[in-house]
C-alpha cells in the first residue's frame, strides 16, 4: 500500500537534507535548518534546487527566509506540490 502524499513528502524533505549535509545529521519535523542540523545559506540554496528537482515545483526565493524548520520545509513543499497538481 503507498504512502500517503505528505508521508512522501516529509521522507523526500529529509532524504534531501541528508543528503546536501556534509556531515551525519538525523533531522525530525521539528528540527531548526540552520540552528540544529548547521546548515549555511548555500546549503539552504542547495537543499531548494534539489526539492525543485525532486517534486518538480518552483519554491519562491522570496519564501526562503520564513522557513526555519523542516517541518515548515514539508508544508512549502506538499502546497507547492498540491498546487500543481490542481492546476
Amino acid at each position: 500500500m503507498s504512502q500517503p502524499a505528505s508521508a512522501q513528502i516529509e521522507e523526500g524533505v529529509i532524504d534531501v537534507l541528508k543528503n546536501v549535509s556534509r556531515r551525519p545529521i538525523e533531522p525530525t519535523l521539528a528540527s531548526d535548518l540552520v540552528a540544529d542540523l548547521g546548515f549555511d545559506s548555500l546549503q539552504v540554496l542547495e537543499v531548494i534546487a534539489e526539492l525543485e528537482d525532486r517534486f518538480d515545483i518552483s519554491i519562491p526565493l522570496n519564501d526562503v527566509p520564513a522557513t526555519r524548520t523542516v517541518a515548515q520545509v514539508v508544508a512549502q513543499v506538499a502546497q507547492l506540490v498540491e498546487e500543481r497538481s490542481n492546476s
